[in-house]
């Protein structure tokens, strides 16, 4: 959470939480950032977000599947923790398209995470991507605007085995060279 929430100034922002969970996120943002903006949880599981909307007094959280039925707002900034960490039939092209339509309502910038290939153990029900070949996709899809962190541990003492990128809204627009 702490290097997701690194993706800018997000004290006072409108910020979308993508795969909230139980809003995990909107605490450690009050505790650690002063935060006092406002804050949006969409999440697949309806349980998640029923204990979410009852054990949090701030935030809205929704149930809402953005691929099946789009984004109605923006935000100043999305982030994006661990949703695409689970081996699914196609991760890449997920990856991609959840990518594509959340950018869009971005005002500033855009963070998520995902599971290294530089990694010295691979669990099978997990995604893994190459982050440079994350770095290069979003480069070409999103934005000319894009930081990878690669440098931090998760578990102190633990290679690290995720990475973050962020990608910030520029007025170039990327050729669209990729596909998924």
């Amino acid at each position: 959470m702490e290097i997701l929430a690194q993706v800018g100034d997000v004290t006072c922002a409108k910020i979308l939480d993508f795969g909230c969970g139980t809003g995990r996120l909107l605490d450690y943002l009050i505790r650690t950032r002063g935060f006092r903006g406002v804050y949006v949880g969409y999440e697949l599981i309806p349980d998640l977000v029923a204990h979410a909307n009852v054990t949090r007094q701030l935030g809205r959280f929704e149930v809402r599947n953005v691929l099946a039925d789009g984004v109605p707002e923006d935000f100043d900034y999305i982030v994006i923790g661990g949703v695409f960490n689970n081996r699914l039939g196609d991760n890449k092209a997920f990856m991609v398209e959840v990518l594509r339509r959340l950018f869009p309502h971005a005002r500033c910038g855009l963070a998520f995470n995902a599971l290294s290939t530089y990694v010295d153990w691979f669990d099978p029900d997990l995604f893994y991507m190459d982050p440079g070949e994350v770095f290069e996709l979003c480069k070409q899809e999103l934005s000319p605007r894009v930081a990878l962190r690669h440098d931090y541990e998760v578990k102190p003492g633990v290679l690290p085995f995720e990475f973050t990128v962020y990608v910030y809204k520029s007025s170039v627009v990327p050729r669209r060279r990729l596909h998924a």
